[in-house]
């Protein structure tokens, strides 16, 4: 039995812990409330049913006593008429059952019900009054009736015993009301707590569901979006908190990005970077063969001349000059990268070899024209460039990019600073 009430209790707690946590803050806030008003409704009525009780027994009490002074004189002498008065008179206070007077051998000398005069009391209950000391007697205290008894004296001398029987089914009807009054106080208690914990469990799981979908979307990769109707309490400090830490992600993702795809030098894309968006430009360009595409390899003329004359801090000022001229005179939708030390490429995509060289011979003439000025040295520096088509027909980007690299190595071999497109007859 032991074992099977364990088993019932771990089950019933392994339900608990997998119930959602707006449940079991509603069931938890309603039955806790349900608890308490319980424990305080049932105190109360408690107190209420003493309360009652004793009121009965204080008020069958001052009757007792008040029909023993009362009937003094009429049982010292001996007129049954008066002392049968004083009774009925008594017993018509409310909720009163039955009133008399008993001499100290059992007779009935007034009674409420004028069936019993003279008749000899022999239950039980008054043998053990005629038995009792001279004093003031509770001789039943129960939920239906209270039954006291008062002496009657002269001097230390025991007359008569006068008795009074007091009903208390008025109290046991008030209390019936009064807990069905708390019944209803309870459910209507609970109802309210009820909706209260539904309301604060719907404003609390909302916002940790907003919360706990702004983690997956974050973890899924998603950037670029913020938590939204945040409050100033818990849970919107909370989400606050999480578009600050976003916000953070997505700037060190940004510098490593940074780092990753562009050289830290010039600030142009890096090989790799370039090579990339190389592979992205042919993709589109096999579905749209006569969009056209070209690509573009530089390279500094005498270069090792401008570090061996002027030293290498010199060349780097000279290939950023040269990035930021770069820069300066292409289209947004057109690469540039430096592939490594004075070599540089441009991807100009939706655009054939005739335009794109038109585009190289501006470039080398600003070049040519805009020489670098570094700690009052002016360093002019001519480039020279390769051209060559991106073929739909190309499998990887290295092929376009190593044809324009043959038309550079002829630019340079024929005197540099010019532009050279490749053929295949070269």
């Amino acid at each position: 039995m032991t074992h099977t009430l364990a088993a019932r209790w771990r089950q019933w707690q392994m339900r608990w812990r997998n119930t959602s946590f707006r449940s079991r803050l509603i069931w938890g806030v309603t039955g806790l409330h349900l608890a308490l008003m319980l424990l305080v409704v049932s105190d109360l009525v408690w107190r209420q049913h003493m309360f009652l009780h004793n009121q009965g027994e204080e008020h069958a009490r001052s009757l007792a006593q008040t029909l023993a002074v009362s009937s003094t004189s009429w049982v010292m002498a001996q007129d049954v008429s008066g002392l049968q008065e004083v009774v009925e008179s008594v017993a018509s206070n409310p909720h009163v059952r039955y009133v008399m007077v008993l001499s100290p051998s059992g007779q009935v000398l007034a009674h409420s019900n004028r069936a019993w005069l003279g008749m000899y009391a022999s239950d039980a209950t008054s043998v053990r009054l005629l038995q009792a000391p001279t004093r003031a007697q509770v001789l039943v205290h129960s939920r239906n009736l209270e039954d006291i008894a008062a002496p009657i004296m002269s001097d230390s001398l025991l007359m008569a015993w006068a008795r009074v029987g007091i009903g208390q089914e008025h109290i046991r009807s008030n209390l019936q009301q009064s807990v069905l009054l708390s019944l209803a106080y309870i459910l209507l208690g609970t109802l309210l707590a009820y909706l209260v914990a539904r309301i604060t469990a719907n404003w609390l799981v909302a916002g940790l569901q907003r919360l706990a979908a702004g983690f997956e979307r974050a973890g899924g990769g998603e950037r670029g979006f913020r938590l939204d109707q945040l409050h100033n309490d818990e849970v919107g400090r909370l989400g606050q908190r999480f578009n600050d830490l976003l916000h953070d992600l997505e700037k060190n993702e940004a510098q490593l990005l940074a780092l990753a795809t562009t050289d830290f030098l010039t600030g142009l894309a890096n090989r790799r970077s370039f090579m990339e968006k190389m592979q992205n430009e042919l993709a589109r360009l096999q579905r749209a063969p006569a969009q056209g595409a070209t690509v573009m390899m530089l390279d500094l003329d005498h270069f090792k001349h401008v570090n061996d004359t002027y030293g290498h801090a010199a060349g780097d000022a000279v290939l950023r000059h040269v990035a930021q001229l770069m820069r300066d005179n292409v289209r947004k939708i057109d690469l540039c990268g430096r592939l490594g030390g004075e070599e540089f490429a441009i991807l100009l995509p939706y655009t054939h070899l005739n335009a794109a060289q038109n585009f190289a011979e501006r470039l080398r003439a600003v070049v040519g024209s805009n020489p670098t000025r570094v700690e009052g040295h002016t360093i002019s520096i001519t480039i020279s460039i390769g051209l060559s088509a991106l073929e739909p027909t190309d499998e990887l980007p290295d092929r376009a990019l190593a044809r324009a690299d043959e038309a550079l190595y002829r630019a340079k071999a024929t005197g540099r600073n010019r532009v050279v497109l490749y053929t295949p007859a070269g």
